[in-house]
């Protein structure tokens, strides 16, 4: 039988305004079959409005409260009302963010220089070197405000020393500020390989600055919310997730751009969810002026970028792996060292170096084959700060145990004061066994029981707490960190990252290896030991 208009576009506007399919389906004697296929149709007609449903609502309203009121005319009318309300709130809401895009602030259209927008057009079309989709398309956006989610290895830092390159061919000063000092340099290296190809020449061209002949400048330097104050110009804020101290950056780059209608560029790759570039990610109403990419690497490798996604997630454990490709942000929940624990001990300014042959570094390596990496790390005690410094951290993907035995002797005998500890379960057995021989009393073999894995996981945790402990600010690092869970397990607690197929958090256990160093000398000491000697 043929269902009259008016009540098809009663159960229609019920629909519209929330109420789930099932209970109007219920309510006014229809399958919830049919209701699914009037609203496909519907959607494939372009038909939906909002705005008309809300008057549609208010018409019935207006016919019920006439009728006799029974039990059903009663439920409609409480079921319509409730509708009206939630289509009011959210019609609002869509009003209020169209005023606000009314007000967006001024774009400076950067292309209107004609060199500049004869670069940018020649980069676009491939002719400085092949550009992915997605890069494109954010080489095309001009706006004033960009915020892009990315996942790692995808290129936008290759993109983004272009664009910013073009942008001071119009005259505009450029300011990267990165997530490390490291960083900032890779990103510099990419405006130089830019430069390469166009031809432009430097007058002024040092590690983090770069001058163009128009007078424009180019600098890139760890974040440091003192280094924005005074600068005009565009601002980069690459990796932005994870600085120290963002909202110190943040109030300090607005009267920066504000000025001289400057550009606003937000990079990263996501961390922690309590935090300033999630809200910038997710409130979308207040943040309403930025304009948003995100590329996962499945959009990437869907834009035509060669990755071997298999083989890699392969290498990380879950959590790691949903952060650093995916695009999705971590919780502290189950996490045995929190964000905020982590952060305590990051030196944004310290980077990964090779101390001199006099220092005693006290190390450890974990064992990966054909699916981990294979990671080392070393610790070194400072004597101004008298905190261990984490100077060193190799490595390997998939690594012979040829190269990895190779690693291991480079690093003793250019460190003769070096002591390492290494993983000997299941397959590092042999490795370990034959350094320990080698290296005598340097090196010694550990096996990962769940005890000794707790004793190793807990004393980390320790010398964060005390803060006896400093590393650089490595993403990668800081996520095997996080990653680390303590789940209840059949004897006891157990301490390790939330796997995938393959999982291991392969940073993060060459670093306890090298701090339980640190508590056997805290033992030798409290029975009366003499420790050891801080070298410099």
């Amino acid at each position: 039988m043929a269902i009259k208009k008016e009540k098809k576009q009663r159960i229609l506007t019920l629909v519209d305004a929330g109420i789930p399919a099932g209970e109007v389906a219920k309510e006014e004697g229809v399958s919830k079959g049919t209701i699914y296929a009037w609203l496909r149709k519907r959607k494939a007609e372009g038909k939906e409005d909002t705005a008309g449903t809300l008057e549609q609502i208010k018409k019935q309203l207006q016919v019920l409260s006439k009728r006799k009121p029974t039990e059903a005319v009663s439920r409609k009318i409480a079921m319509l009302s409730a509708a009206l309300a939630r289509l009011e709130r959210s019609h609002d809401k869509a009003q209020r963010a169209k005023e606000k895009s009314l007000t967006k602030p001024f774009i400076t259209d950067i292309t209107s220089n004609e060199e500049a927008n004869t670069l940018r057009g020649r980069a676009l079309l491939g002719e400085f070197g092949e550009l992915y989709l997605y890069q494109r398309e954010f080489l095309s956006c001009n706006d004033q405000f960009r915020l892009v989610l990315k996942s790692r290895q995808i290129g936008f830092s290759y993109v983004a020393a272009l664009d910013a390159l073009i942008a001071a061919v119009a005259g505009r000063n450029q300011l990267f500020l990165s997530a490390s000092e490291e960083q900032a340099l890779i990103l510099m290296r990419y405006v130089e390989h830019w430069a390469g190809r166009m031809g432009i020449v430097f007058s002024t061209d040092k590690d983090n600055e770069k001058r163009l002949s128009n007078g424009a400048i180019i600098k890139a330097m760890a974040n440091n919310f003192r280094t924005v104050q005074g600068f005009t110009g565009d601002i980069w804020m690459d990796e932005f997730a994870w600085y120290q101290n963002p909202k110190k950056i943040w109030l300090a780059f607005v009267p920066s751009i504000g000025a001289v209608q400057g550009r606003l560029t937000i990079l990263s790759t996501p961390f922690e969810e309590n935090s300033l570039f999630y809200d910038l990610v997710t409130d979308e109403e207040k943040y309403y002026m930025f304009t948003r990419f995100r590329i996962d690497i499945y959009r990437a490798m869907a834009d035509g970028l060669k990755f071997d996604l298999e083989t890699m997630r392969a290498l990380f454990d879950a959590d790691t792996w949903a952060s650093a490709y995916e695009c999705q942000f971590i919780d502290d929940e189950s996490a045995l060292f929190t964000v905020g624990l982590i952060k305590s001990c990051v030196d944004p300014d310290l980077r990964y170096y090779s101390p001199p042959k006099s220092a005693v570094l006290f190390s450890g390596f974990d064992i990966g084959r054909s699916a981990h990496r294979s990671a080392l790390a070393a610790l070194l005690l400072t004597e101004h700060s008298r905190r261990y410094e984490l100077c060193k951290m190799e490595v390997l993907t998939k690594a012979s145990f040829d190269e990895q035995r190779m690693l291991i002797d480079q690093f003793m005998t250019l460190h003769p004061l070096a002591q390492i500890r290494i993983d000997r379960t299941g397959i590092g057995m042999d490795l370990a066994e034959g350094m320990a021989k080698r290296y005598k009393k340097r090196a010694k073999g550990v096996h990962f029981t769940a005890t000794a894995k707790e004793a190793m996981a807990l004393n980390l945790k320790k010398m964060f707490e005390d803060q006896t402990i400093t590393i650089p600010n490595d993403p990668l690092l800081i996520a095997d960190i996080h990653a680390i869970k303590r789940k209840a397990g059949a004897r006891g607690f157990l301490y390790d990252s939330k796997q995938n197929e393959h999982g291991h958090a392969d940073r993060f256990w060459a670093l306890a290896l090298a701090a339980s160093h640190v508590a056997a000398i805290e033992r030798t000491t409290k029975k009366g030991g003499r420790g050891f000697v801080i070298r410099n």
